[in-house]
C-alpha cells in the first residue's frame, strides 16, 4: 500500500479555493481502494508576513506533520506561493518521493507577471529536479514543465455526473446562465453587450452594471442545478481558467457552453458538439459565438466520460506506482 501525504496552502487567500476542493476530491477518490491511500489532508498552520501579504507555512508543523505521517510520497500542490519551496525542502529532507502539482497558470495571468518569473526561476525551478513526477492538467502546463523534467503526466479532474438529478426542467429558450465571482477575471464585461432579448442569471456576488440581470447569491447545489438545467445557454468569458468545474456541471445538465479561448478544459472536447471558445476580450466574437451556440445538443456522455473517477483513478494510481519505482 502505497501511502500519500497531500500538502496545499490553506490561507486565508487561498481558503475556497479550487485546489483545496481538488485534493479533497483526491482523497475521496481512494477511499478503500487496495493499492493507494491517501492521507486525511489536514491544515497546516501557516503565518502571514507582514509587508508581502504573503503566507507561508510554520516550519516546524508542515516538518513534523511530514516525519509522523509515514508517508511514502508527499504529493505537493500549488505553484506561485511561498509555502511551495518549504515543502520541498521538508520532504526532501525527510527523503520522501515527491509529486508535484502545479496548478499552473501562464505568468501573464498571475497578479504580480514579474513577481512570479522571478520567484519561479529562481528559487521553483531548481527544485524540480526533486520531483520524481510532476502532474499537470492543460496542454499549456504540459509542454511548460516537460521544458524541466523528463515523468510529468496529464491528468484531469475528476467529475461525478451522478449527482445531477433533478428532472422534467423545462428549457428557457433565452436563457444564460453565468456562474462565477464578480471580479474582472472571470470577464463578466462580456455579458454587458448581450443583447435584451436574452433572459440573463448570474450565480455570483456583488453589484452589476445590467439592471435586468438576474441575480443569485447563496443558493443551495439543488438550486444550482435547477437553474443549469432550466438555461439554454452557460457562459465562461474568464481571462484564464486551468479547469472549469462550471462547464461540467452545465454539460451534465445537458446546456451548452460558450467559454474563452483561455479556459482549459477545452482541451480535452476537441471534436465533441457542445461547446464554442471566442478569443479573450473580443466582445463582437463573445456575441457571436452566442448567438451560434445557445441551444445547441450537447454530447453529454462523451465529454463527461472523459472525466469519470475510474479513469482518472487509474491515471493517478500509475503516476504514484511509477513514482515509487523511480
Amino acid at each position: 500500500m502505497i501511502r500519500v501525504l497531500l500538502i496545499r496552502n490553506v490561507s486565508s487567500k487561498f481558503k475556497y479555493g479550487g485546489i483545496r476542493k481538488h485534493c479533497q476530491d483526491l482523497f475521496e477518490l481512494f477511499k478503500n481502494d487496495q493499492n493507494v491511500s491517501i492521507l486525511p489532508v489536514t491544515n497546516i498552520p501557516s503565518i502571514l508576513l507582514p509587508g508581502i501579504n504573503k503566507s507561508i507555512f510554520k516550519w516546524s508543523a508542515l516538518y513534523t506533520s511530514i516525519k509522523l505521517s509515514k508517508c511514502d510520497i508527499v504529493h505537493i500542490h500549488g505553484f506561485a506561493t511561498l509555502d511551495i519551496v518549504q515543502s520541498f525542502i521538508a520532504a526532501r529532507i525527510l527523503h520522501k518521493k515527491i509529486v508535484y502539482s502545479p496548478h499552473y497558470h501562464p505568468f501573464q495571468y498571475l497578479q504580480h507577471p514579474l513577481l512570479g518569473q522571478i520567484y519561479f526561476y529562481c528559487f521553483l525551478r531548481s527544485l524540480l529536479r526533486f520531483a520524481t513526477s510532476i502532474v499537470t492538467i492543460t496542454n499549456k502546463d504540459t509542454a511548460f514543465f516537460t521544458r524541466f523534467h523528463k515523468n510529468v503526466y496529464r491528468i484531469p479532474h475528476q467529475f461525478d455526473a451522478n449527482r445531477n438529478s433533478i428532472n422534467n426542467v423545462e428549457r428557457k429558450r433565452n436563457m444564460i446562465l453565468f456562474v462565477g465571482r464578480n471580479e474582472d477575471n472571470k470577464g463578466l464585461f462580456h455579458l454587458y453587450q448581450l443583447d435584451p432579448k436574452y433572459e440573463v442569471h448570474l450565480v455570483t456576488n456583488g453589484e452589476v452594471k445590467r439592471k435586468d440581470f438576474i441575480i443569485h447569491t447563496n443558493i443551495s447545489n439543488e438550486e444550482l442545478n435547477y437553474l443549469y438545467r432550466q438555461a439554454s445557454l452557460v457562459v465562461i468569458p474568464s481571462r484564464y481558467e486551468a479547469f472549469s468545474y462550471v462547464a461540467l456541471e452545465a454539460f451534465a445538465n445537458g446546456t451548452p457552453v460558450v467559454m474563452a479561448n483561455t479556459v482549459m478544459i477545452a482541451d480535452y472536447l476537441k471534436g465533441l458538439h457542445g461547446f464554442c471558445s471566442f478569443d479573450f476580450g473580443d466582445e463582437s466574437a463573445f456575441l457571436e459565438a452566442v448567438d451560434r451556440t445557445i441551444g445547441i445538443t450537447v454530447d453529454a456522455e462523451k465529454i463527461l466520460s472523459i472525466f469519470c473517477k475510474t479513469k482518472v483513478r487509474k491515471l493517478y494510481e500509475m503516476a504514484y506506482l511509477n513514482t515509487m519505482k523511480q
